[in-house]
Formats: C-alpha cells, structure tokens, sequence
C-alpha cells in the first residue's frame, strides 16, 4: 500500500466511497430512517470538496499497491485532514480528520493506519502539535484502531432523545 496526497481527479471515488461508511458511523440513537442520512450524507458530499480546497485541508488517497507514480494504482481509502482547526476549549491549532473511509473489503488490513500515518506525519512536518477525531462509541472497531495508534479518549459527547 501506498499513501499520497488526492487532487481533485480523486473527487469521483471520495464521494462514492463517502456514502459507504455511514452504517457502521452513525449513532443507534439517531433514530431516522436510513435512506434520510444517506440524502443527507451526499448533500454534504456534493460540496466536500470545495470545502476542502477552500479549507486548505488535505485529501489523502491510500492505494492498493506500491506501483510507480505513473501507474494508475487503485484507489481503496481516504482521510481528509484540516490542519487547522481550533480545539474548542482552548484555541490551540491542531490537526482534524473529517473523515476516514476504507473499501469494506480492505479493512483490517492497514489501509486505516496508512492514512493515519499520513495524517500524523503531515501535523509534524507542519509544527501542528495535535490531530483529533471524532468516532461514534458504537464503533468499536475503529475505537480499537485509534487507540492502537495513540488516541487517548479526552471528551465525551453525549446525546439524549427528548421526543
């Protein structure tokens, strides 16, 4: 696998790939209809990327093999990073990974920790002092990954349904 920064080429792929995630991401107490968040969802897709340009974050395209530049190599995950972002609380400038999306059928095989590894390496060449996400606590699978990577849990968000 290889990691490297997307383009706007990389457009297609981020927004099918983006709808694919989102049953194993959204809250169970989220009571809506599935088909209503997946409208949603494109929605927010279909402007993504002109919010990450004018954002300046960074798009970053995991593929499946380690093939010379030139080679189109398949596409199997992205990670979209805003390098600076504003920590609530306090104002410090830190990484934040708006989304992380690996192809089913490559999870659990490395593409997650590349593009972490990407976003990590970015926030130090660029002197930015934290990287956060955010996860649903259902999510327990990539809960595991993060923290096999360093995330240390520093909030809790909670939500209560008041219909």
């Amino acid at each position: 696998m290889r990691v490297r920064q997307g383009n706007v080429r990389d457009w297609p792929f981020i927004y099918s790939l983006g709808k694919i995630g989102i049953p194993e991401s959204i809250s169970p107490w989220r009571k809506q209809p599935m088909a209503v968040t997946l409208k949603y969802r494109e929605e927010f897709l279909r402007g993504f990327w002109t919010w990450i340009e004018q954002s300046e974050s960074k798009a970053f395209i995991v593929e499946e093999s380690e093939q010379d530049e030139d080679t189109n190599a398949r596409p199997i995950g992205y990670l979209v990073l805003h390098g600076s972002s504003r920590e609530e609380l306090t104002g410090i400038t830190q990484g934040w990974i708006m989304d992380i999306v690996v192809l089913p059928e490559w999870r659990g095989k490395g593409a997650g920790k590349v593009l972490l590894k990407a976003a990590e390496d970015y926030c130090r060449e660029h002197e930015i002092p934290y990287l956060g996400l955010a996860v649903s606590s259902h999510n327990l699978k990539a809960i595991r990954l993060y923290e096999k990577f360093g995330f240390a849990e520093e909030r809790k968000l909670l939500v209560k349904n008041v219909e």
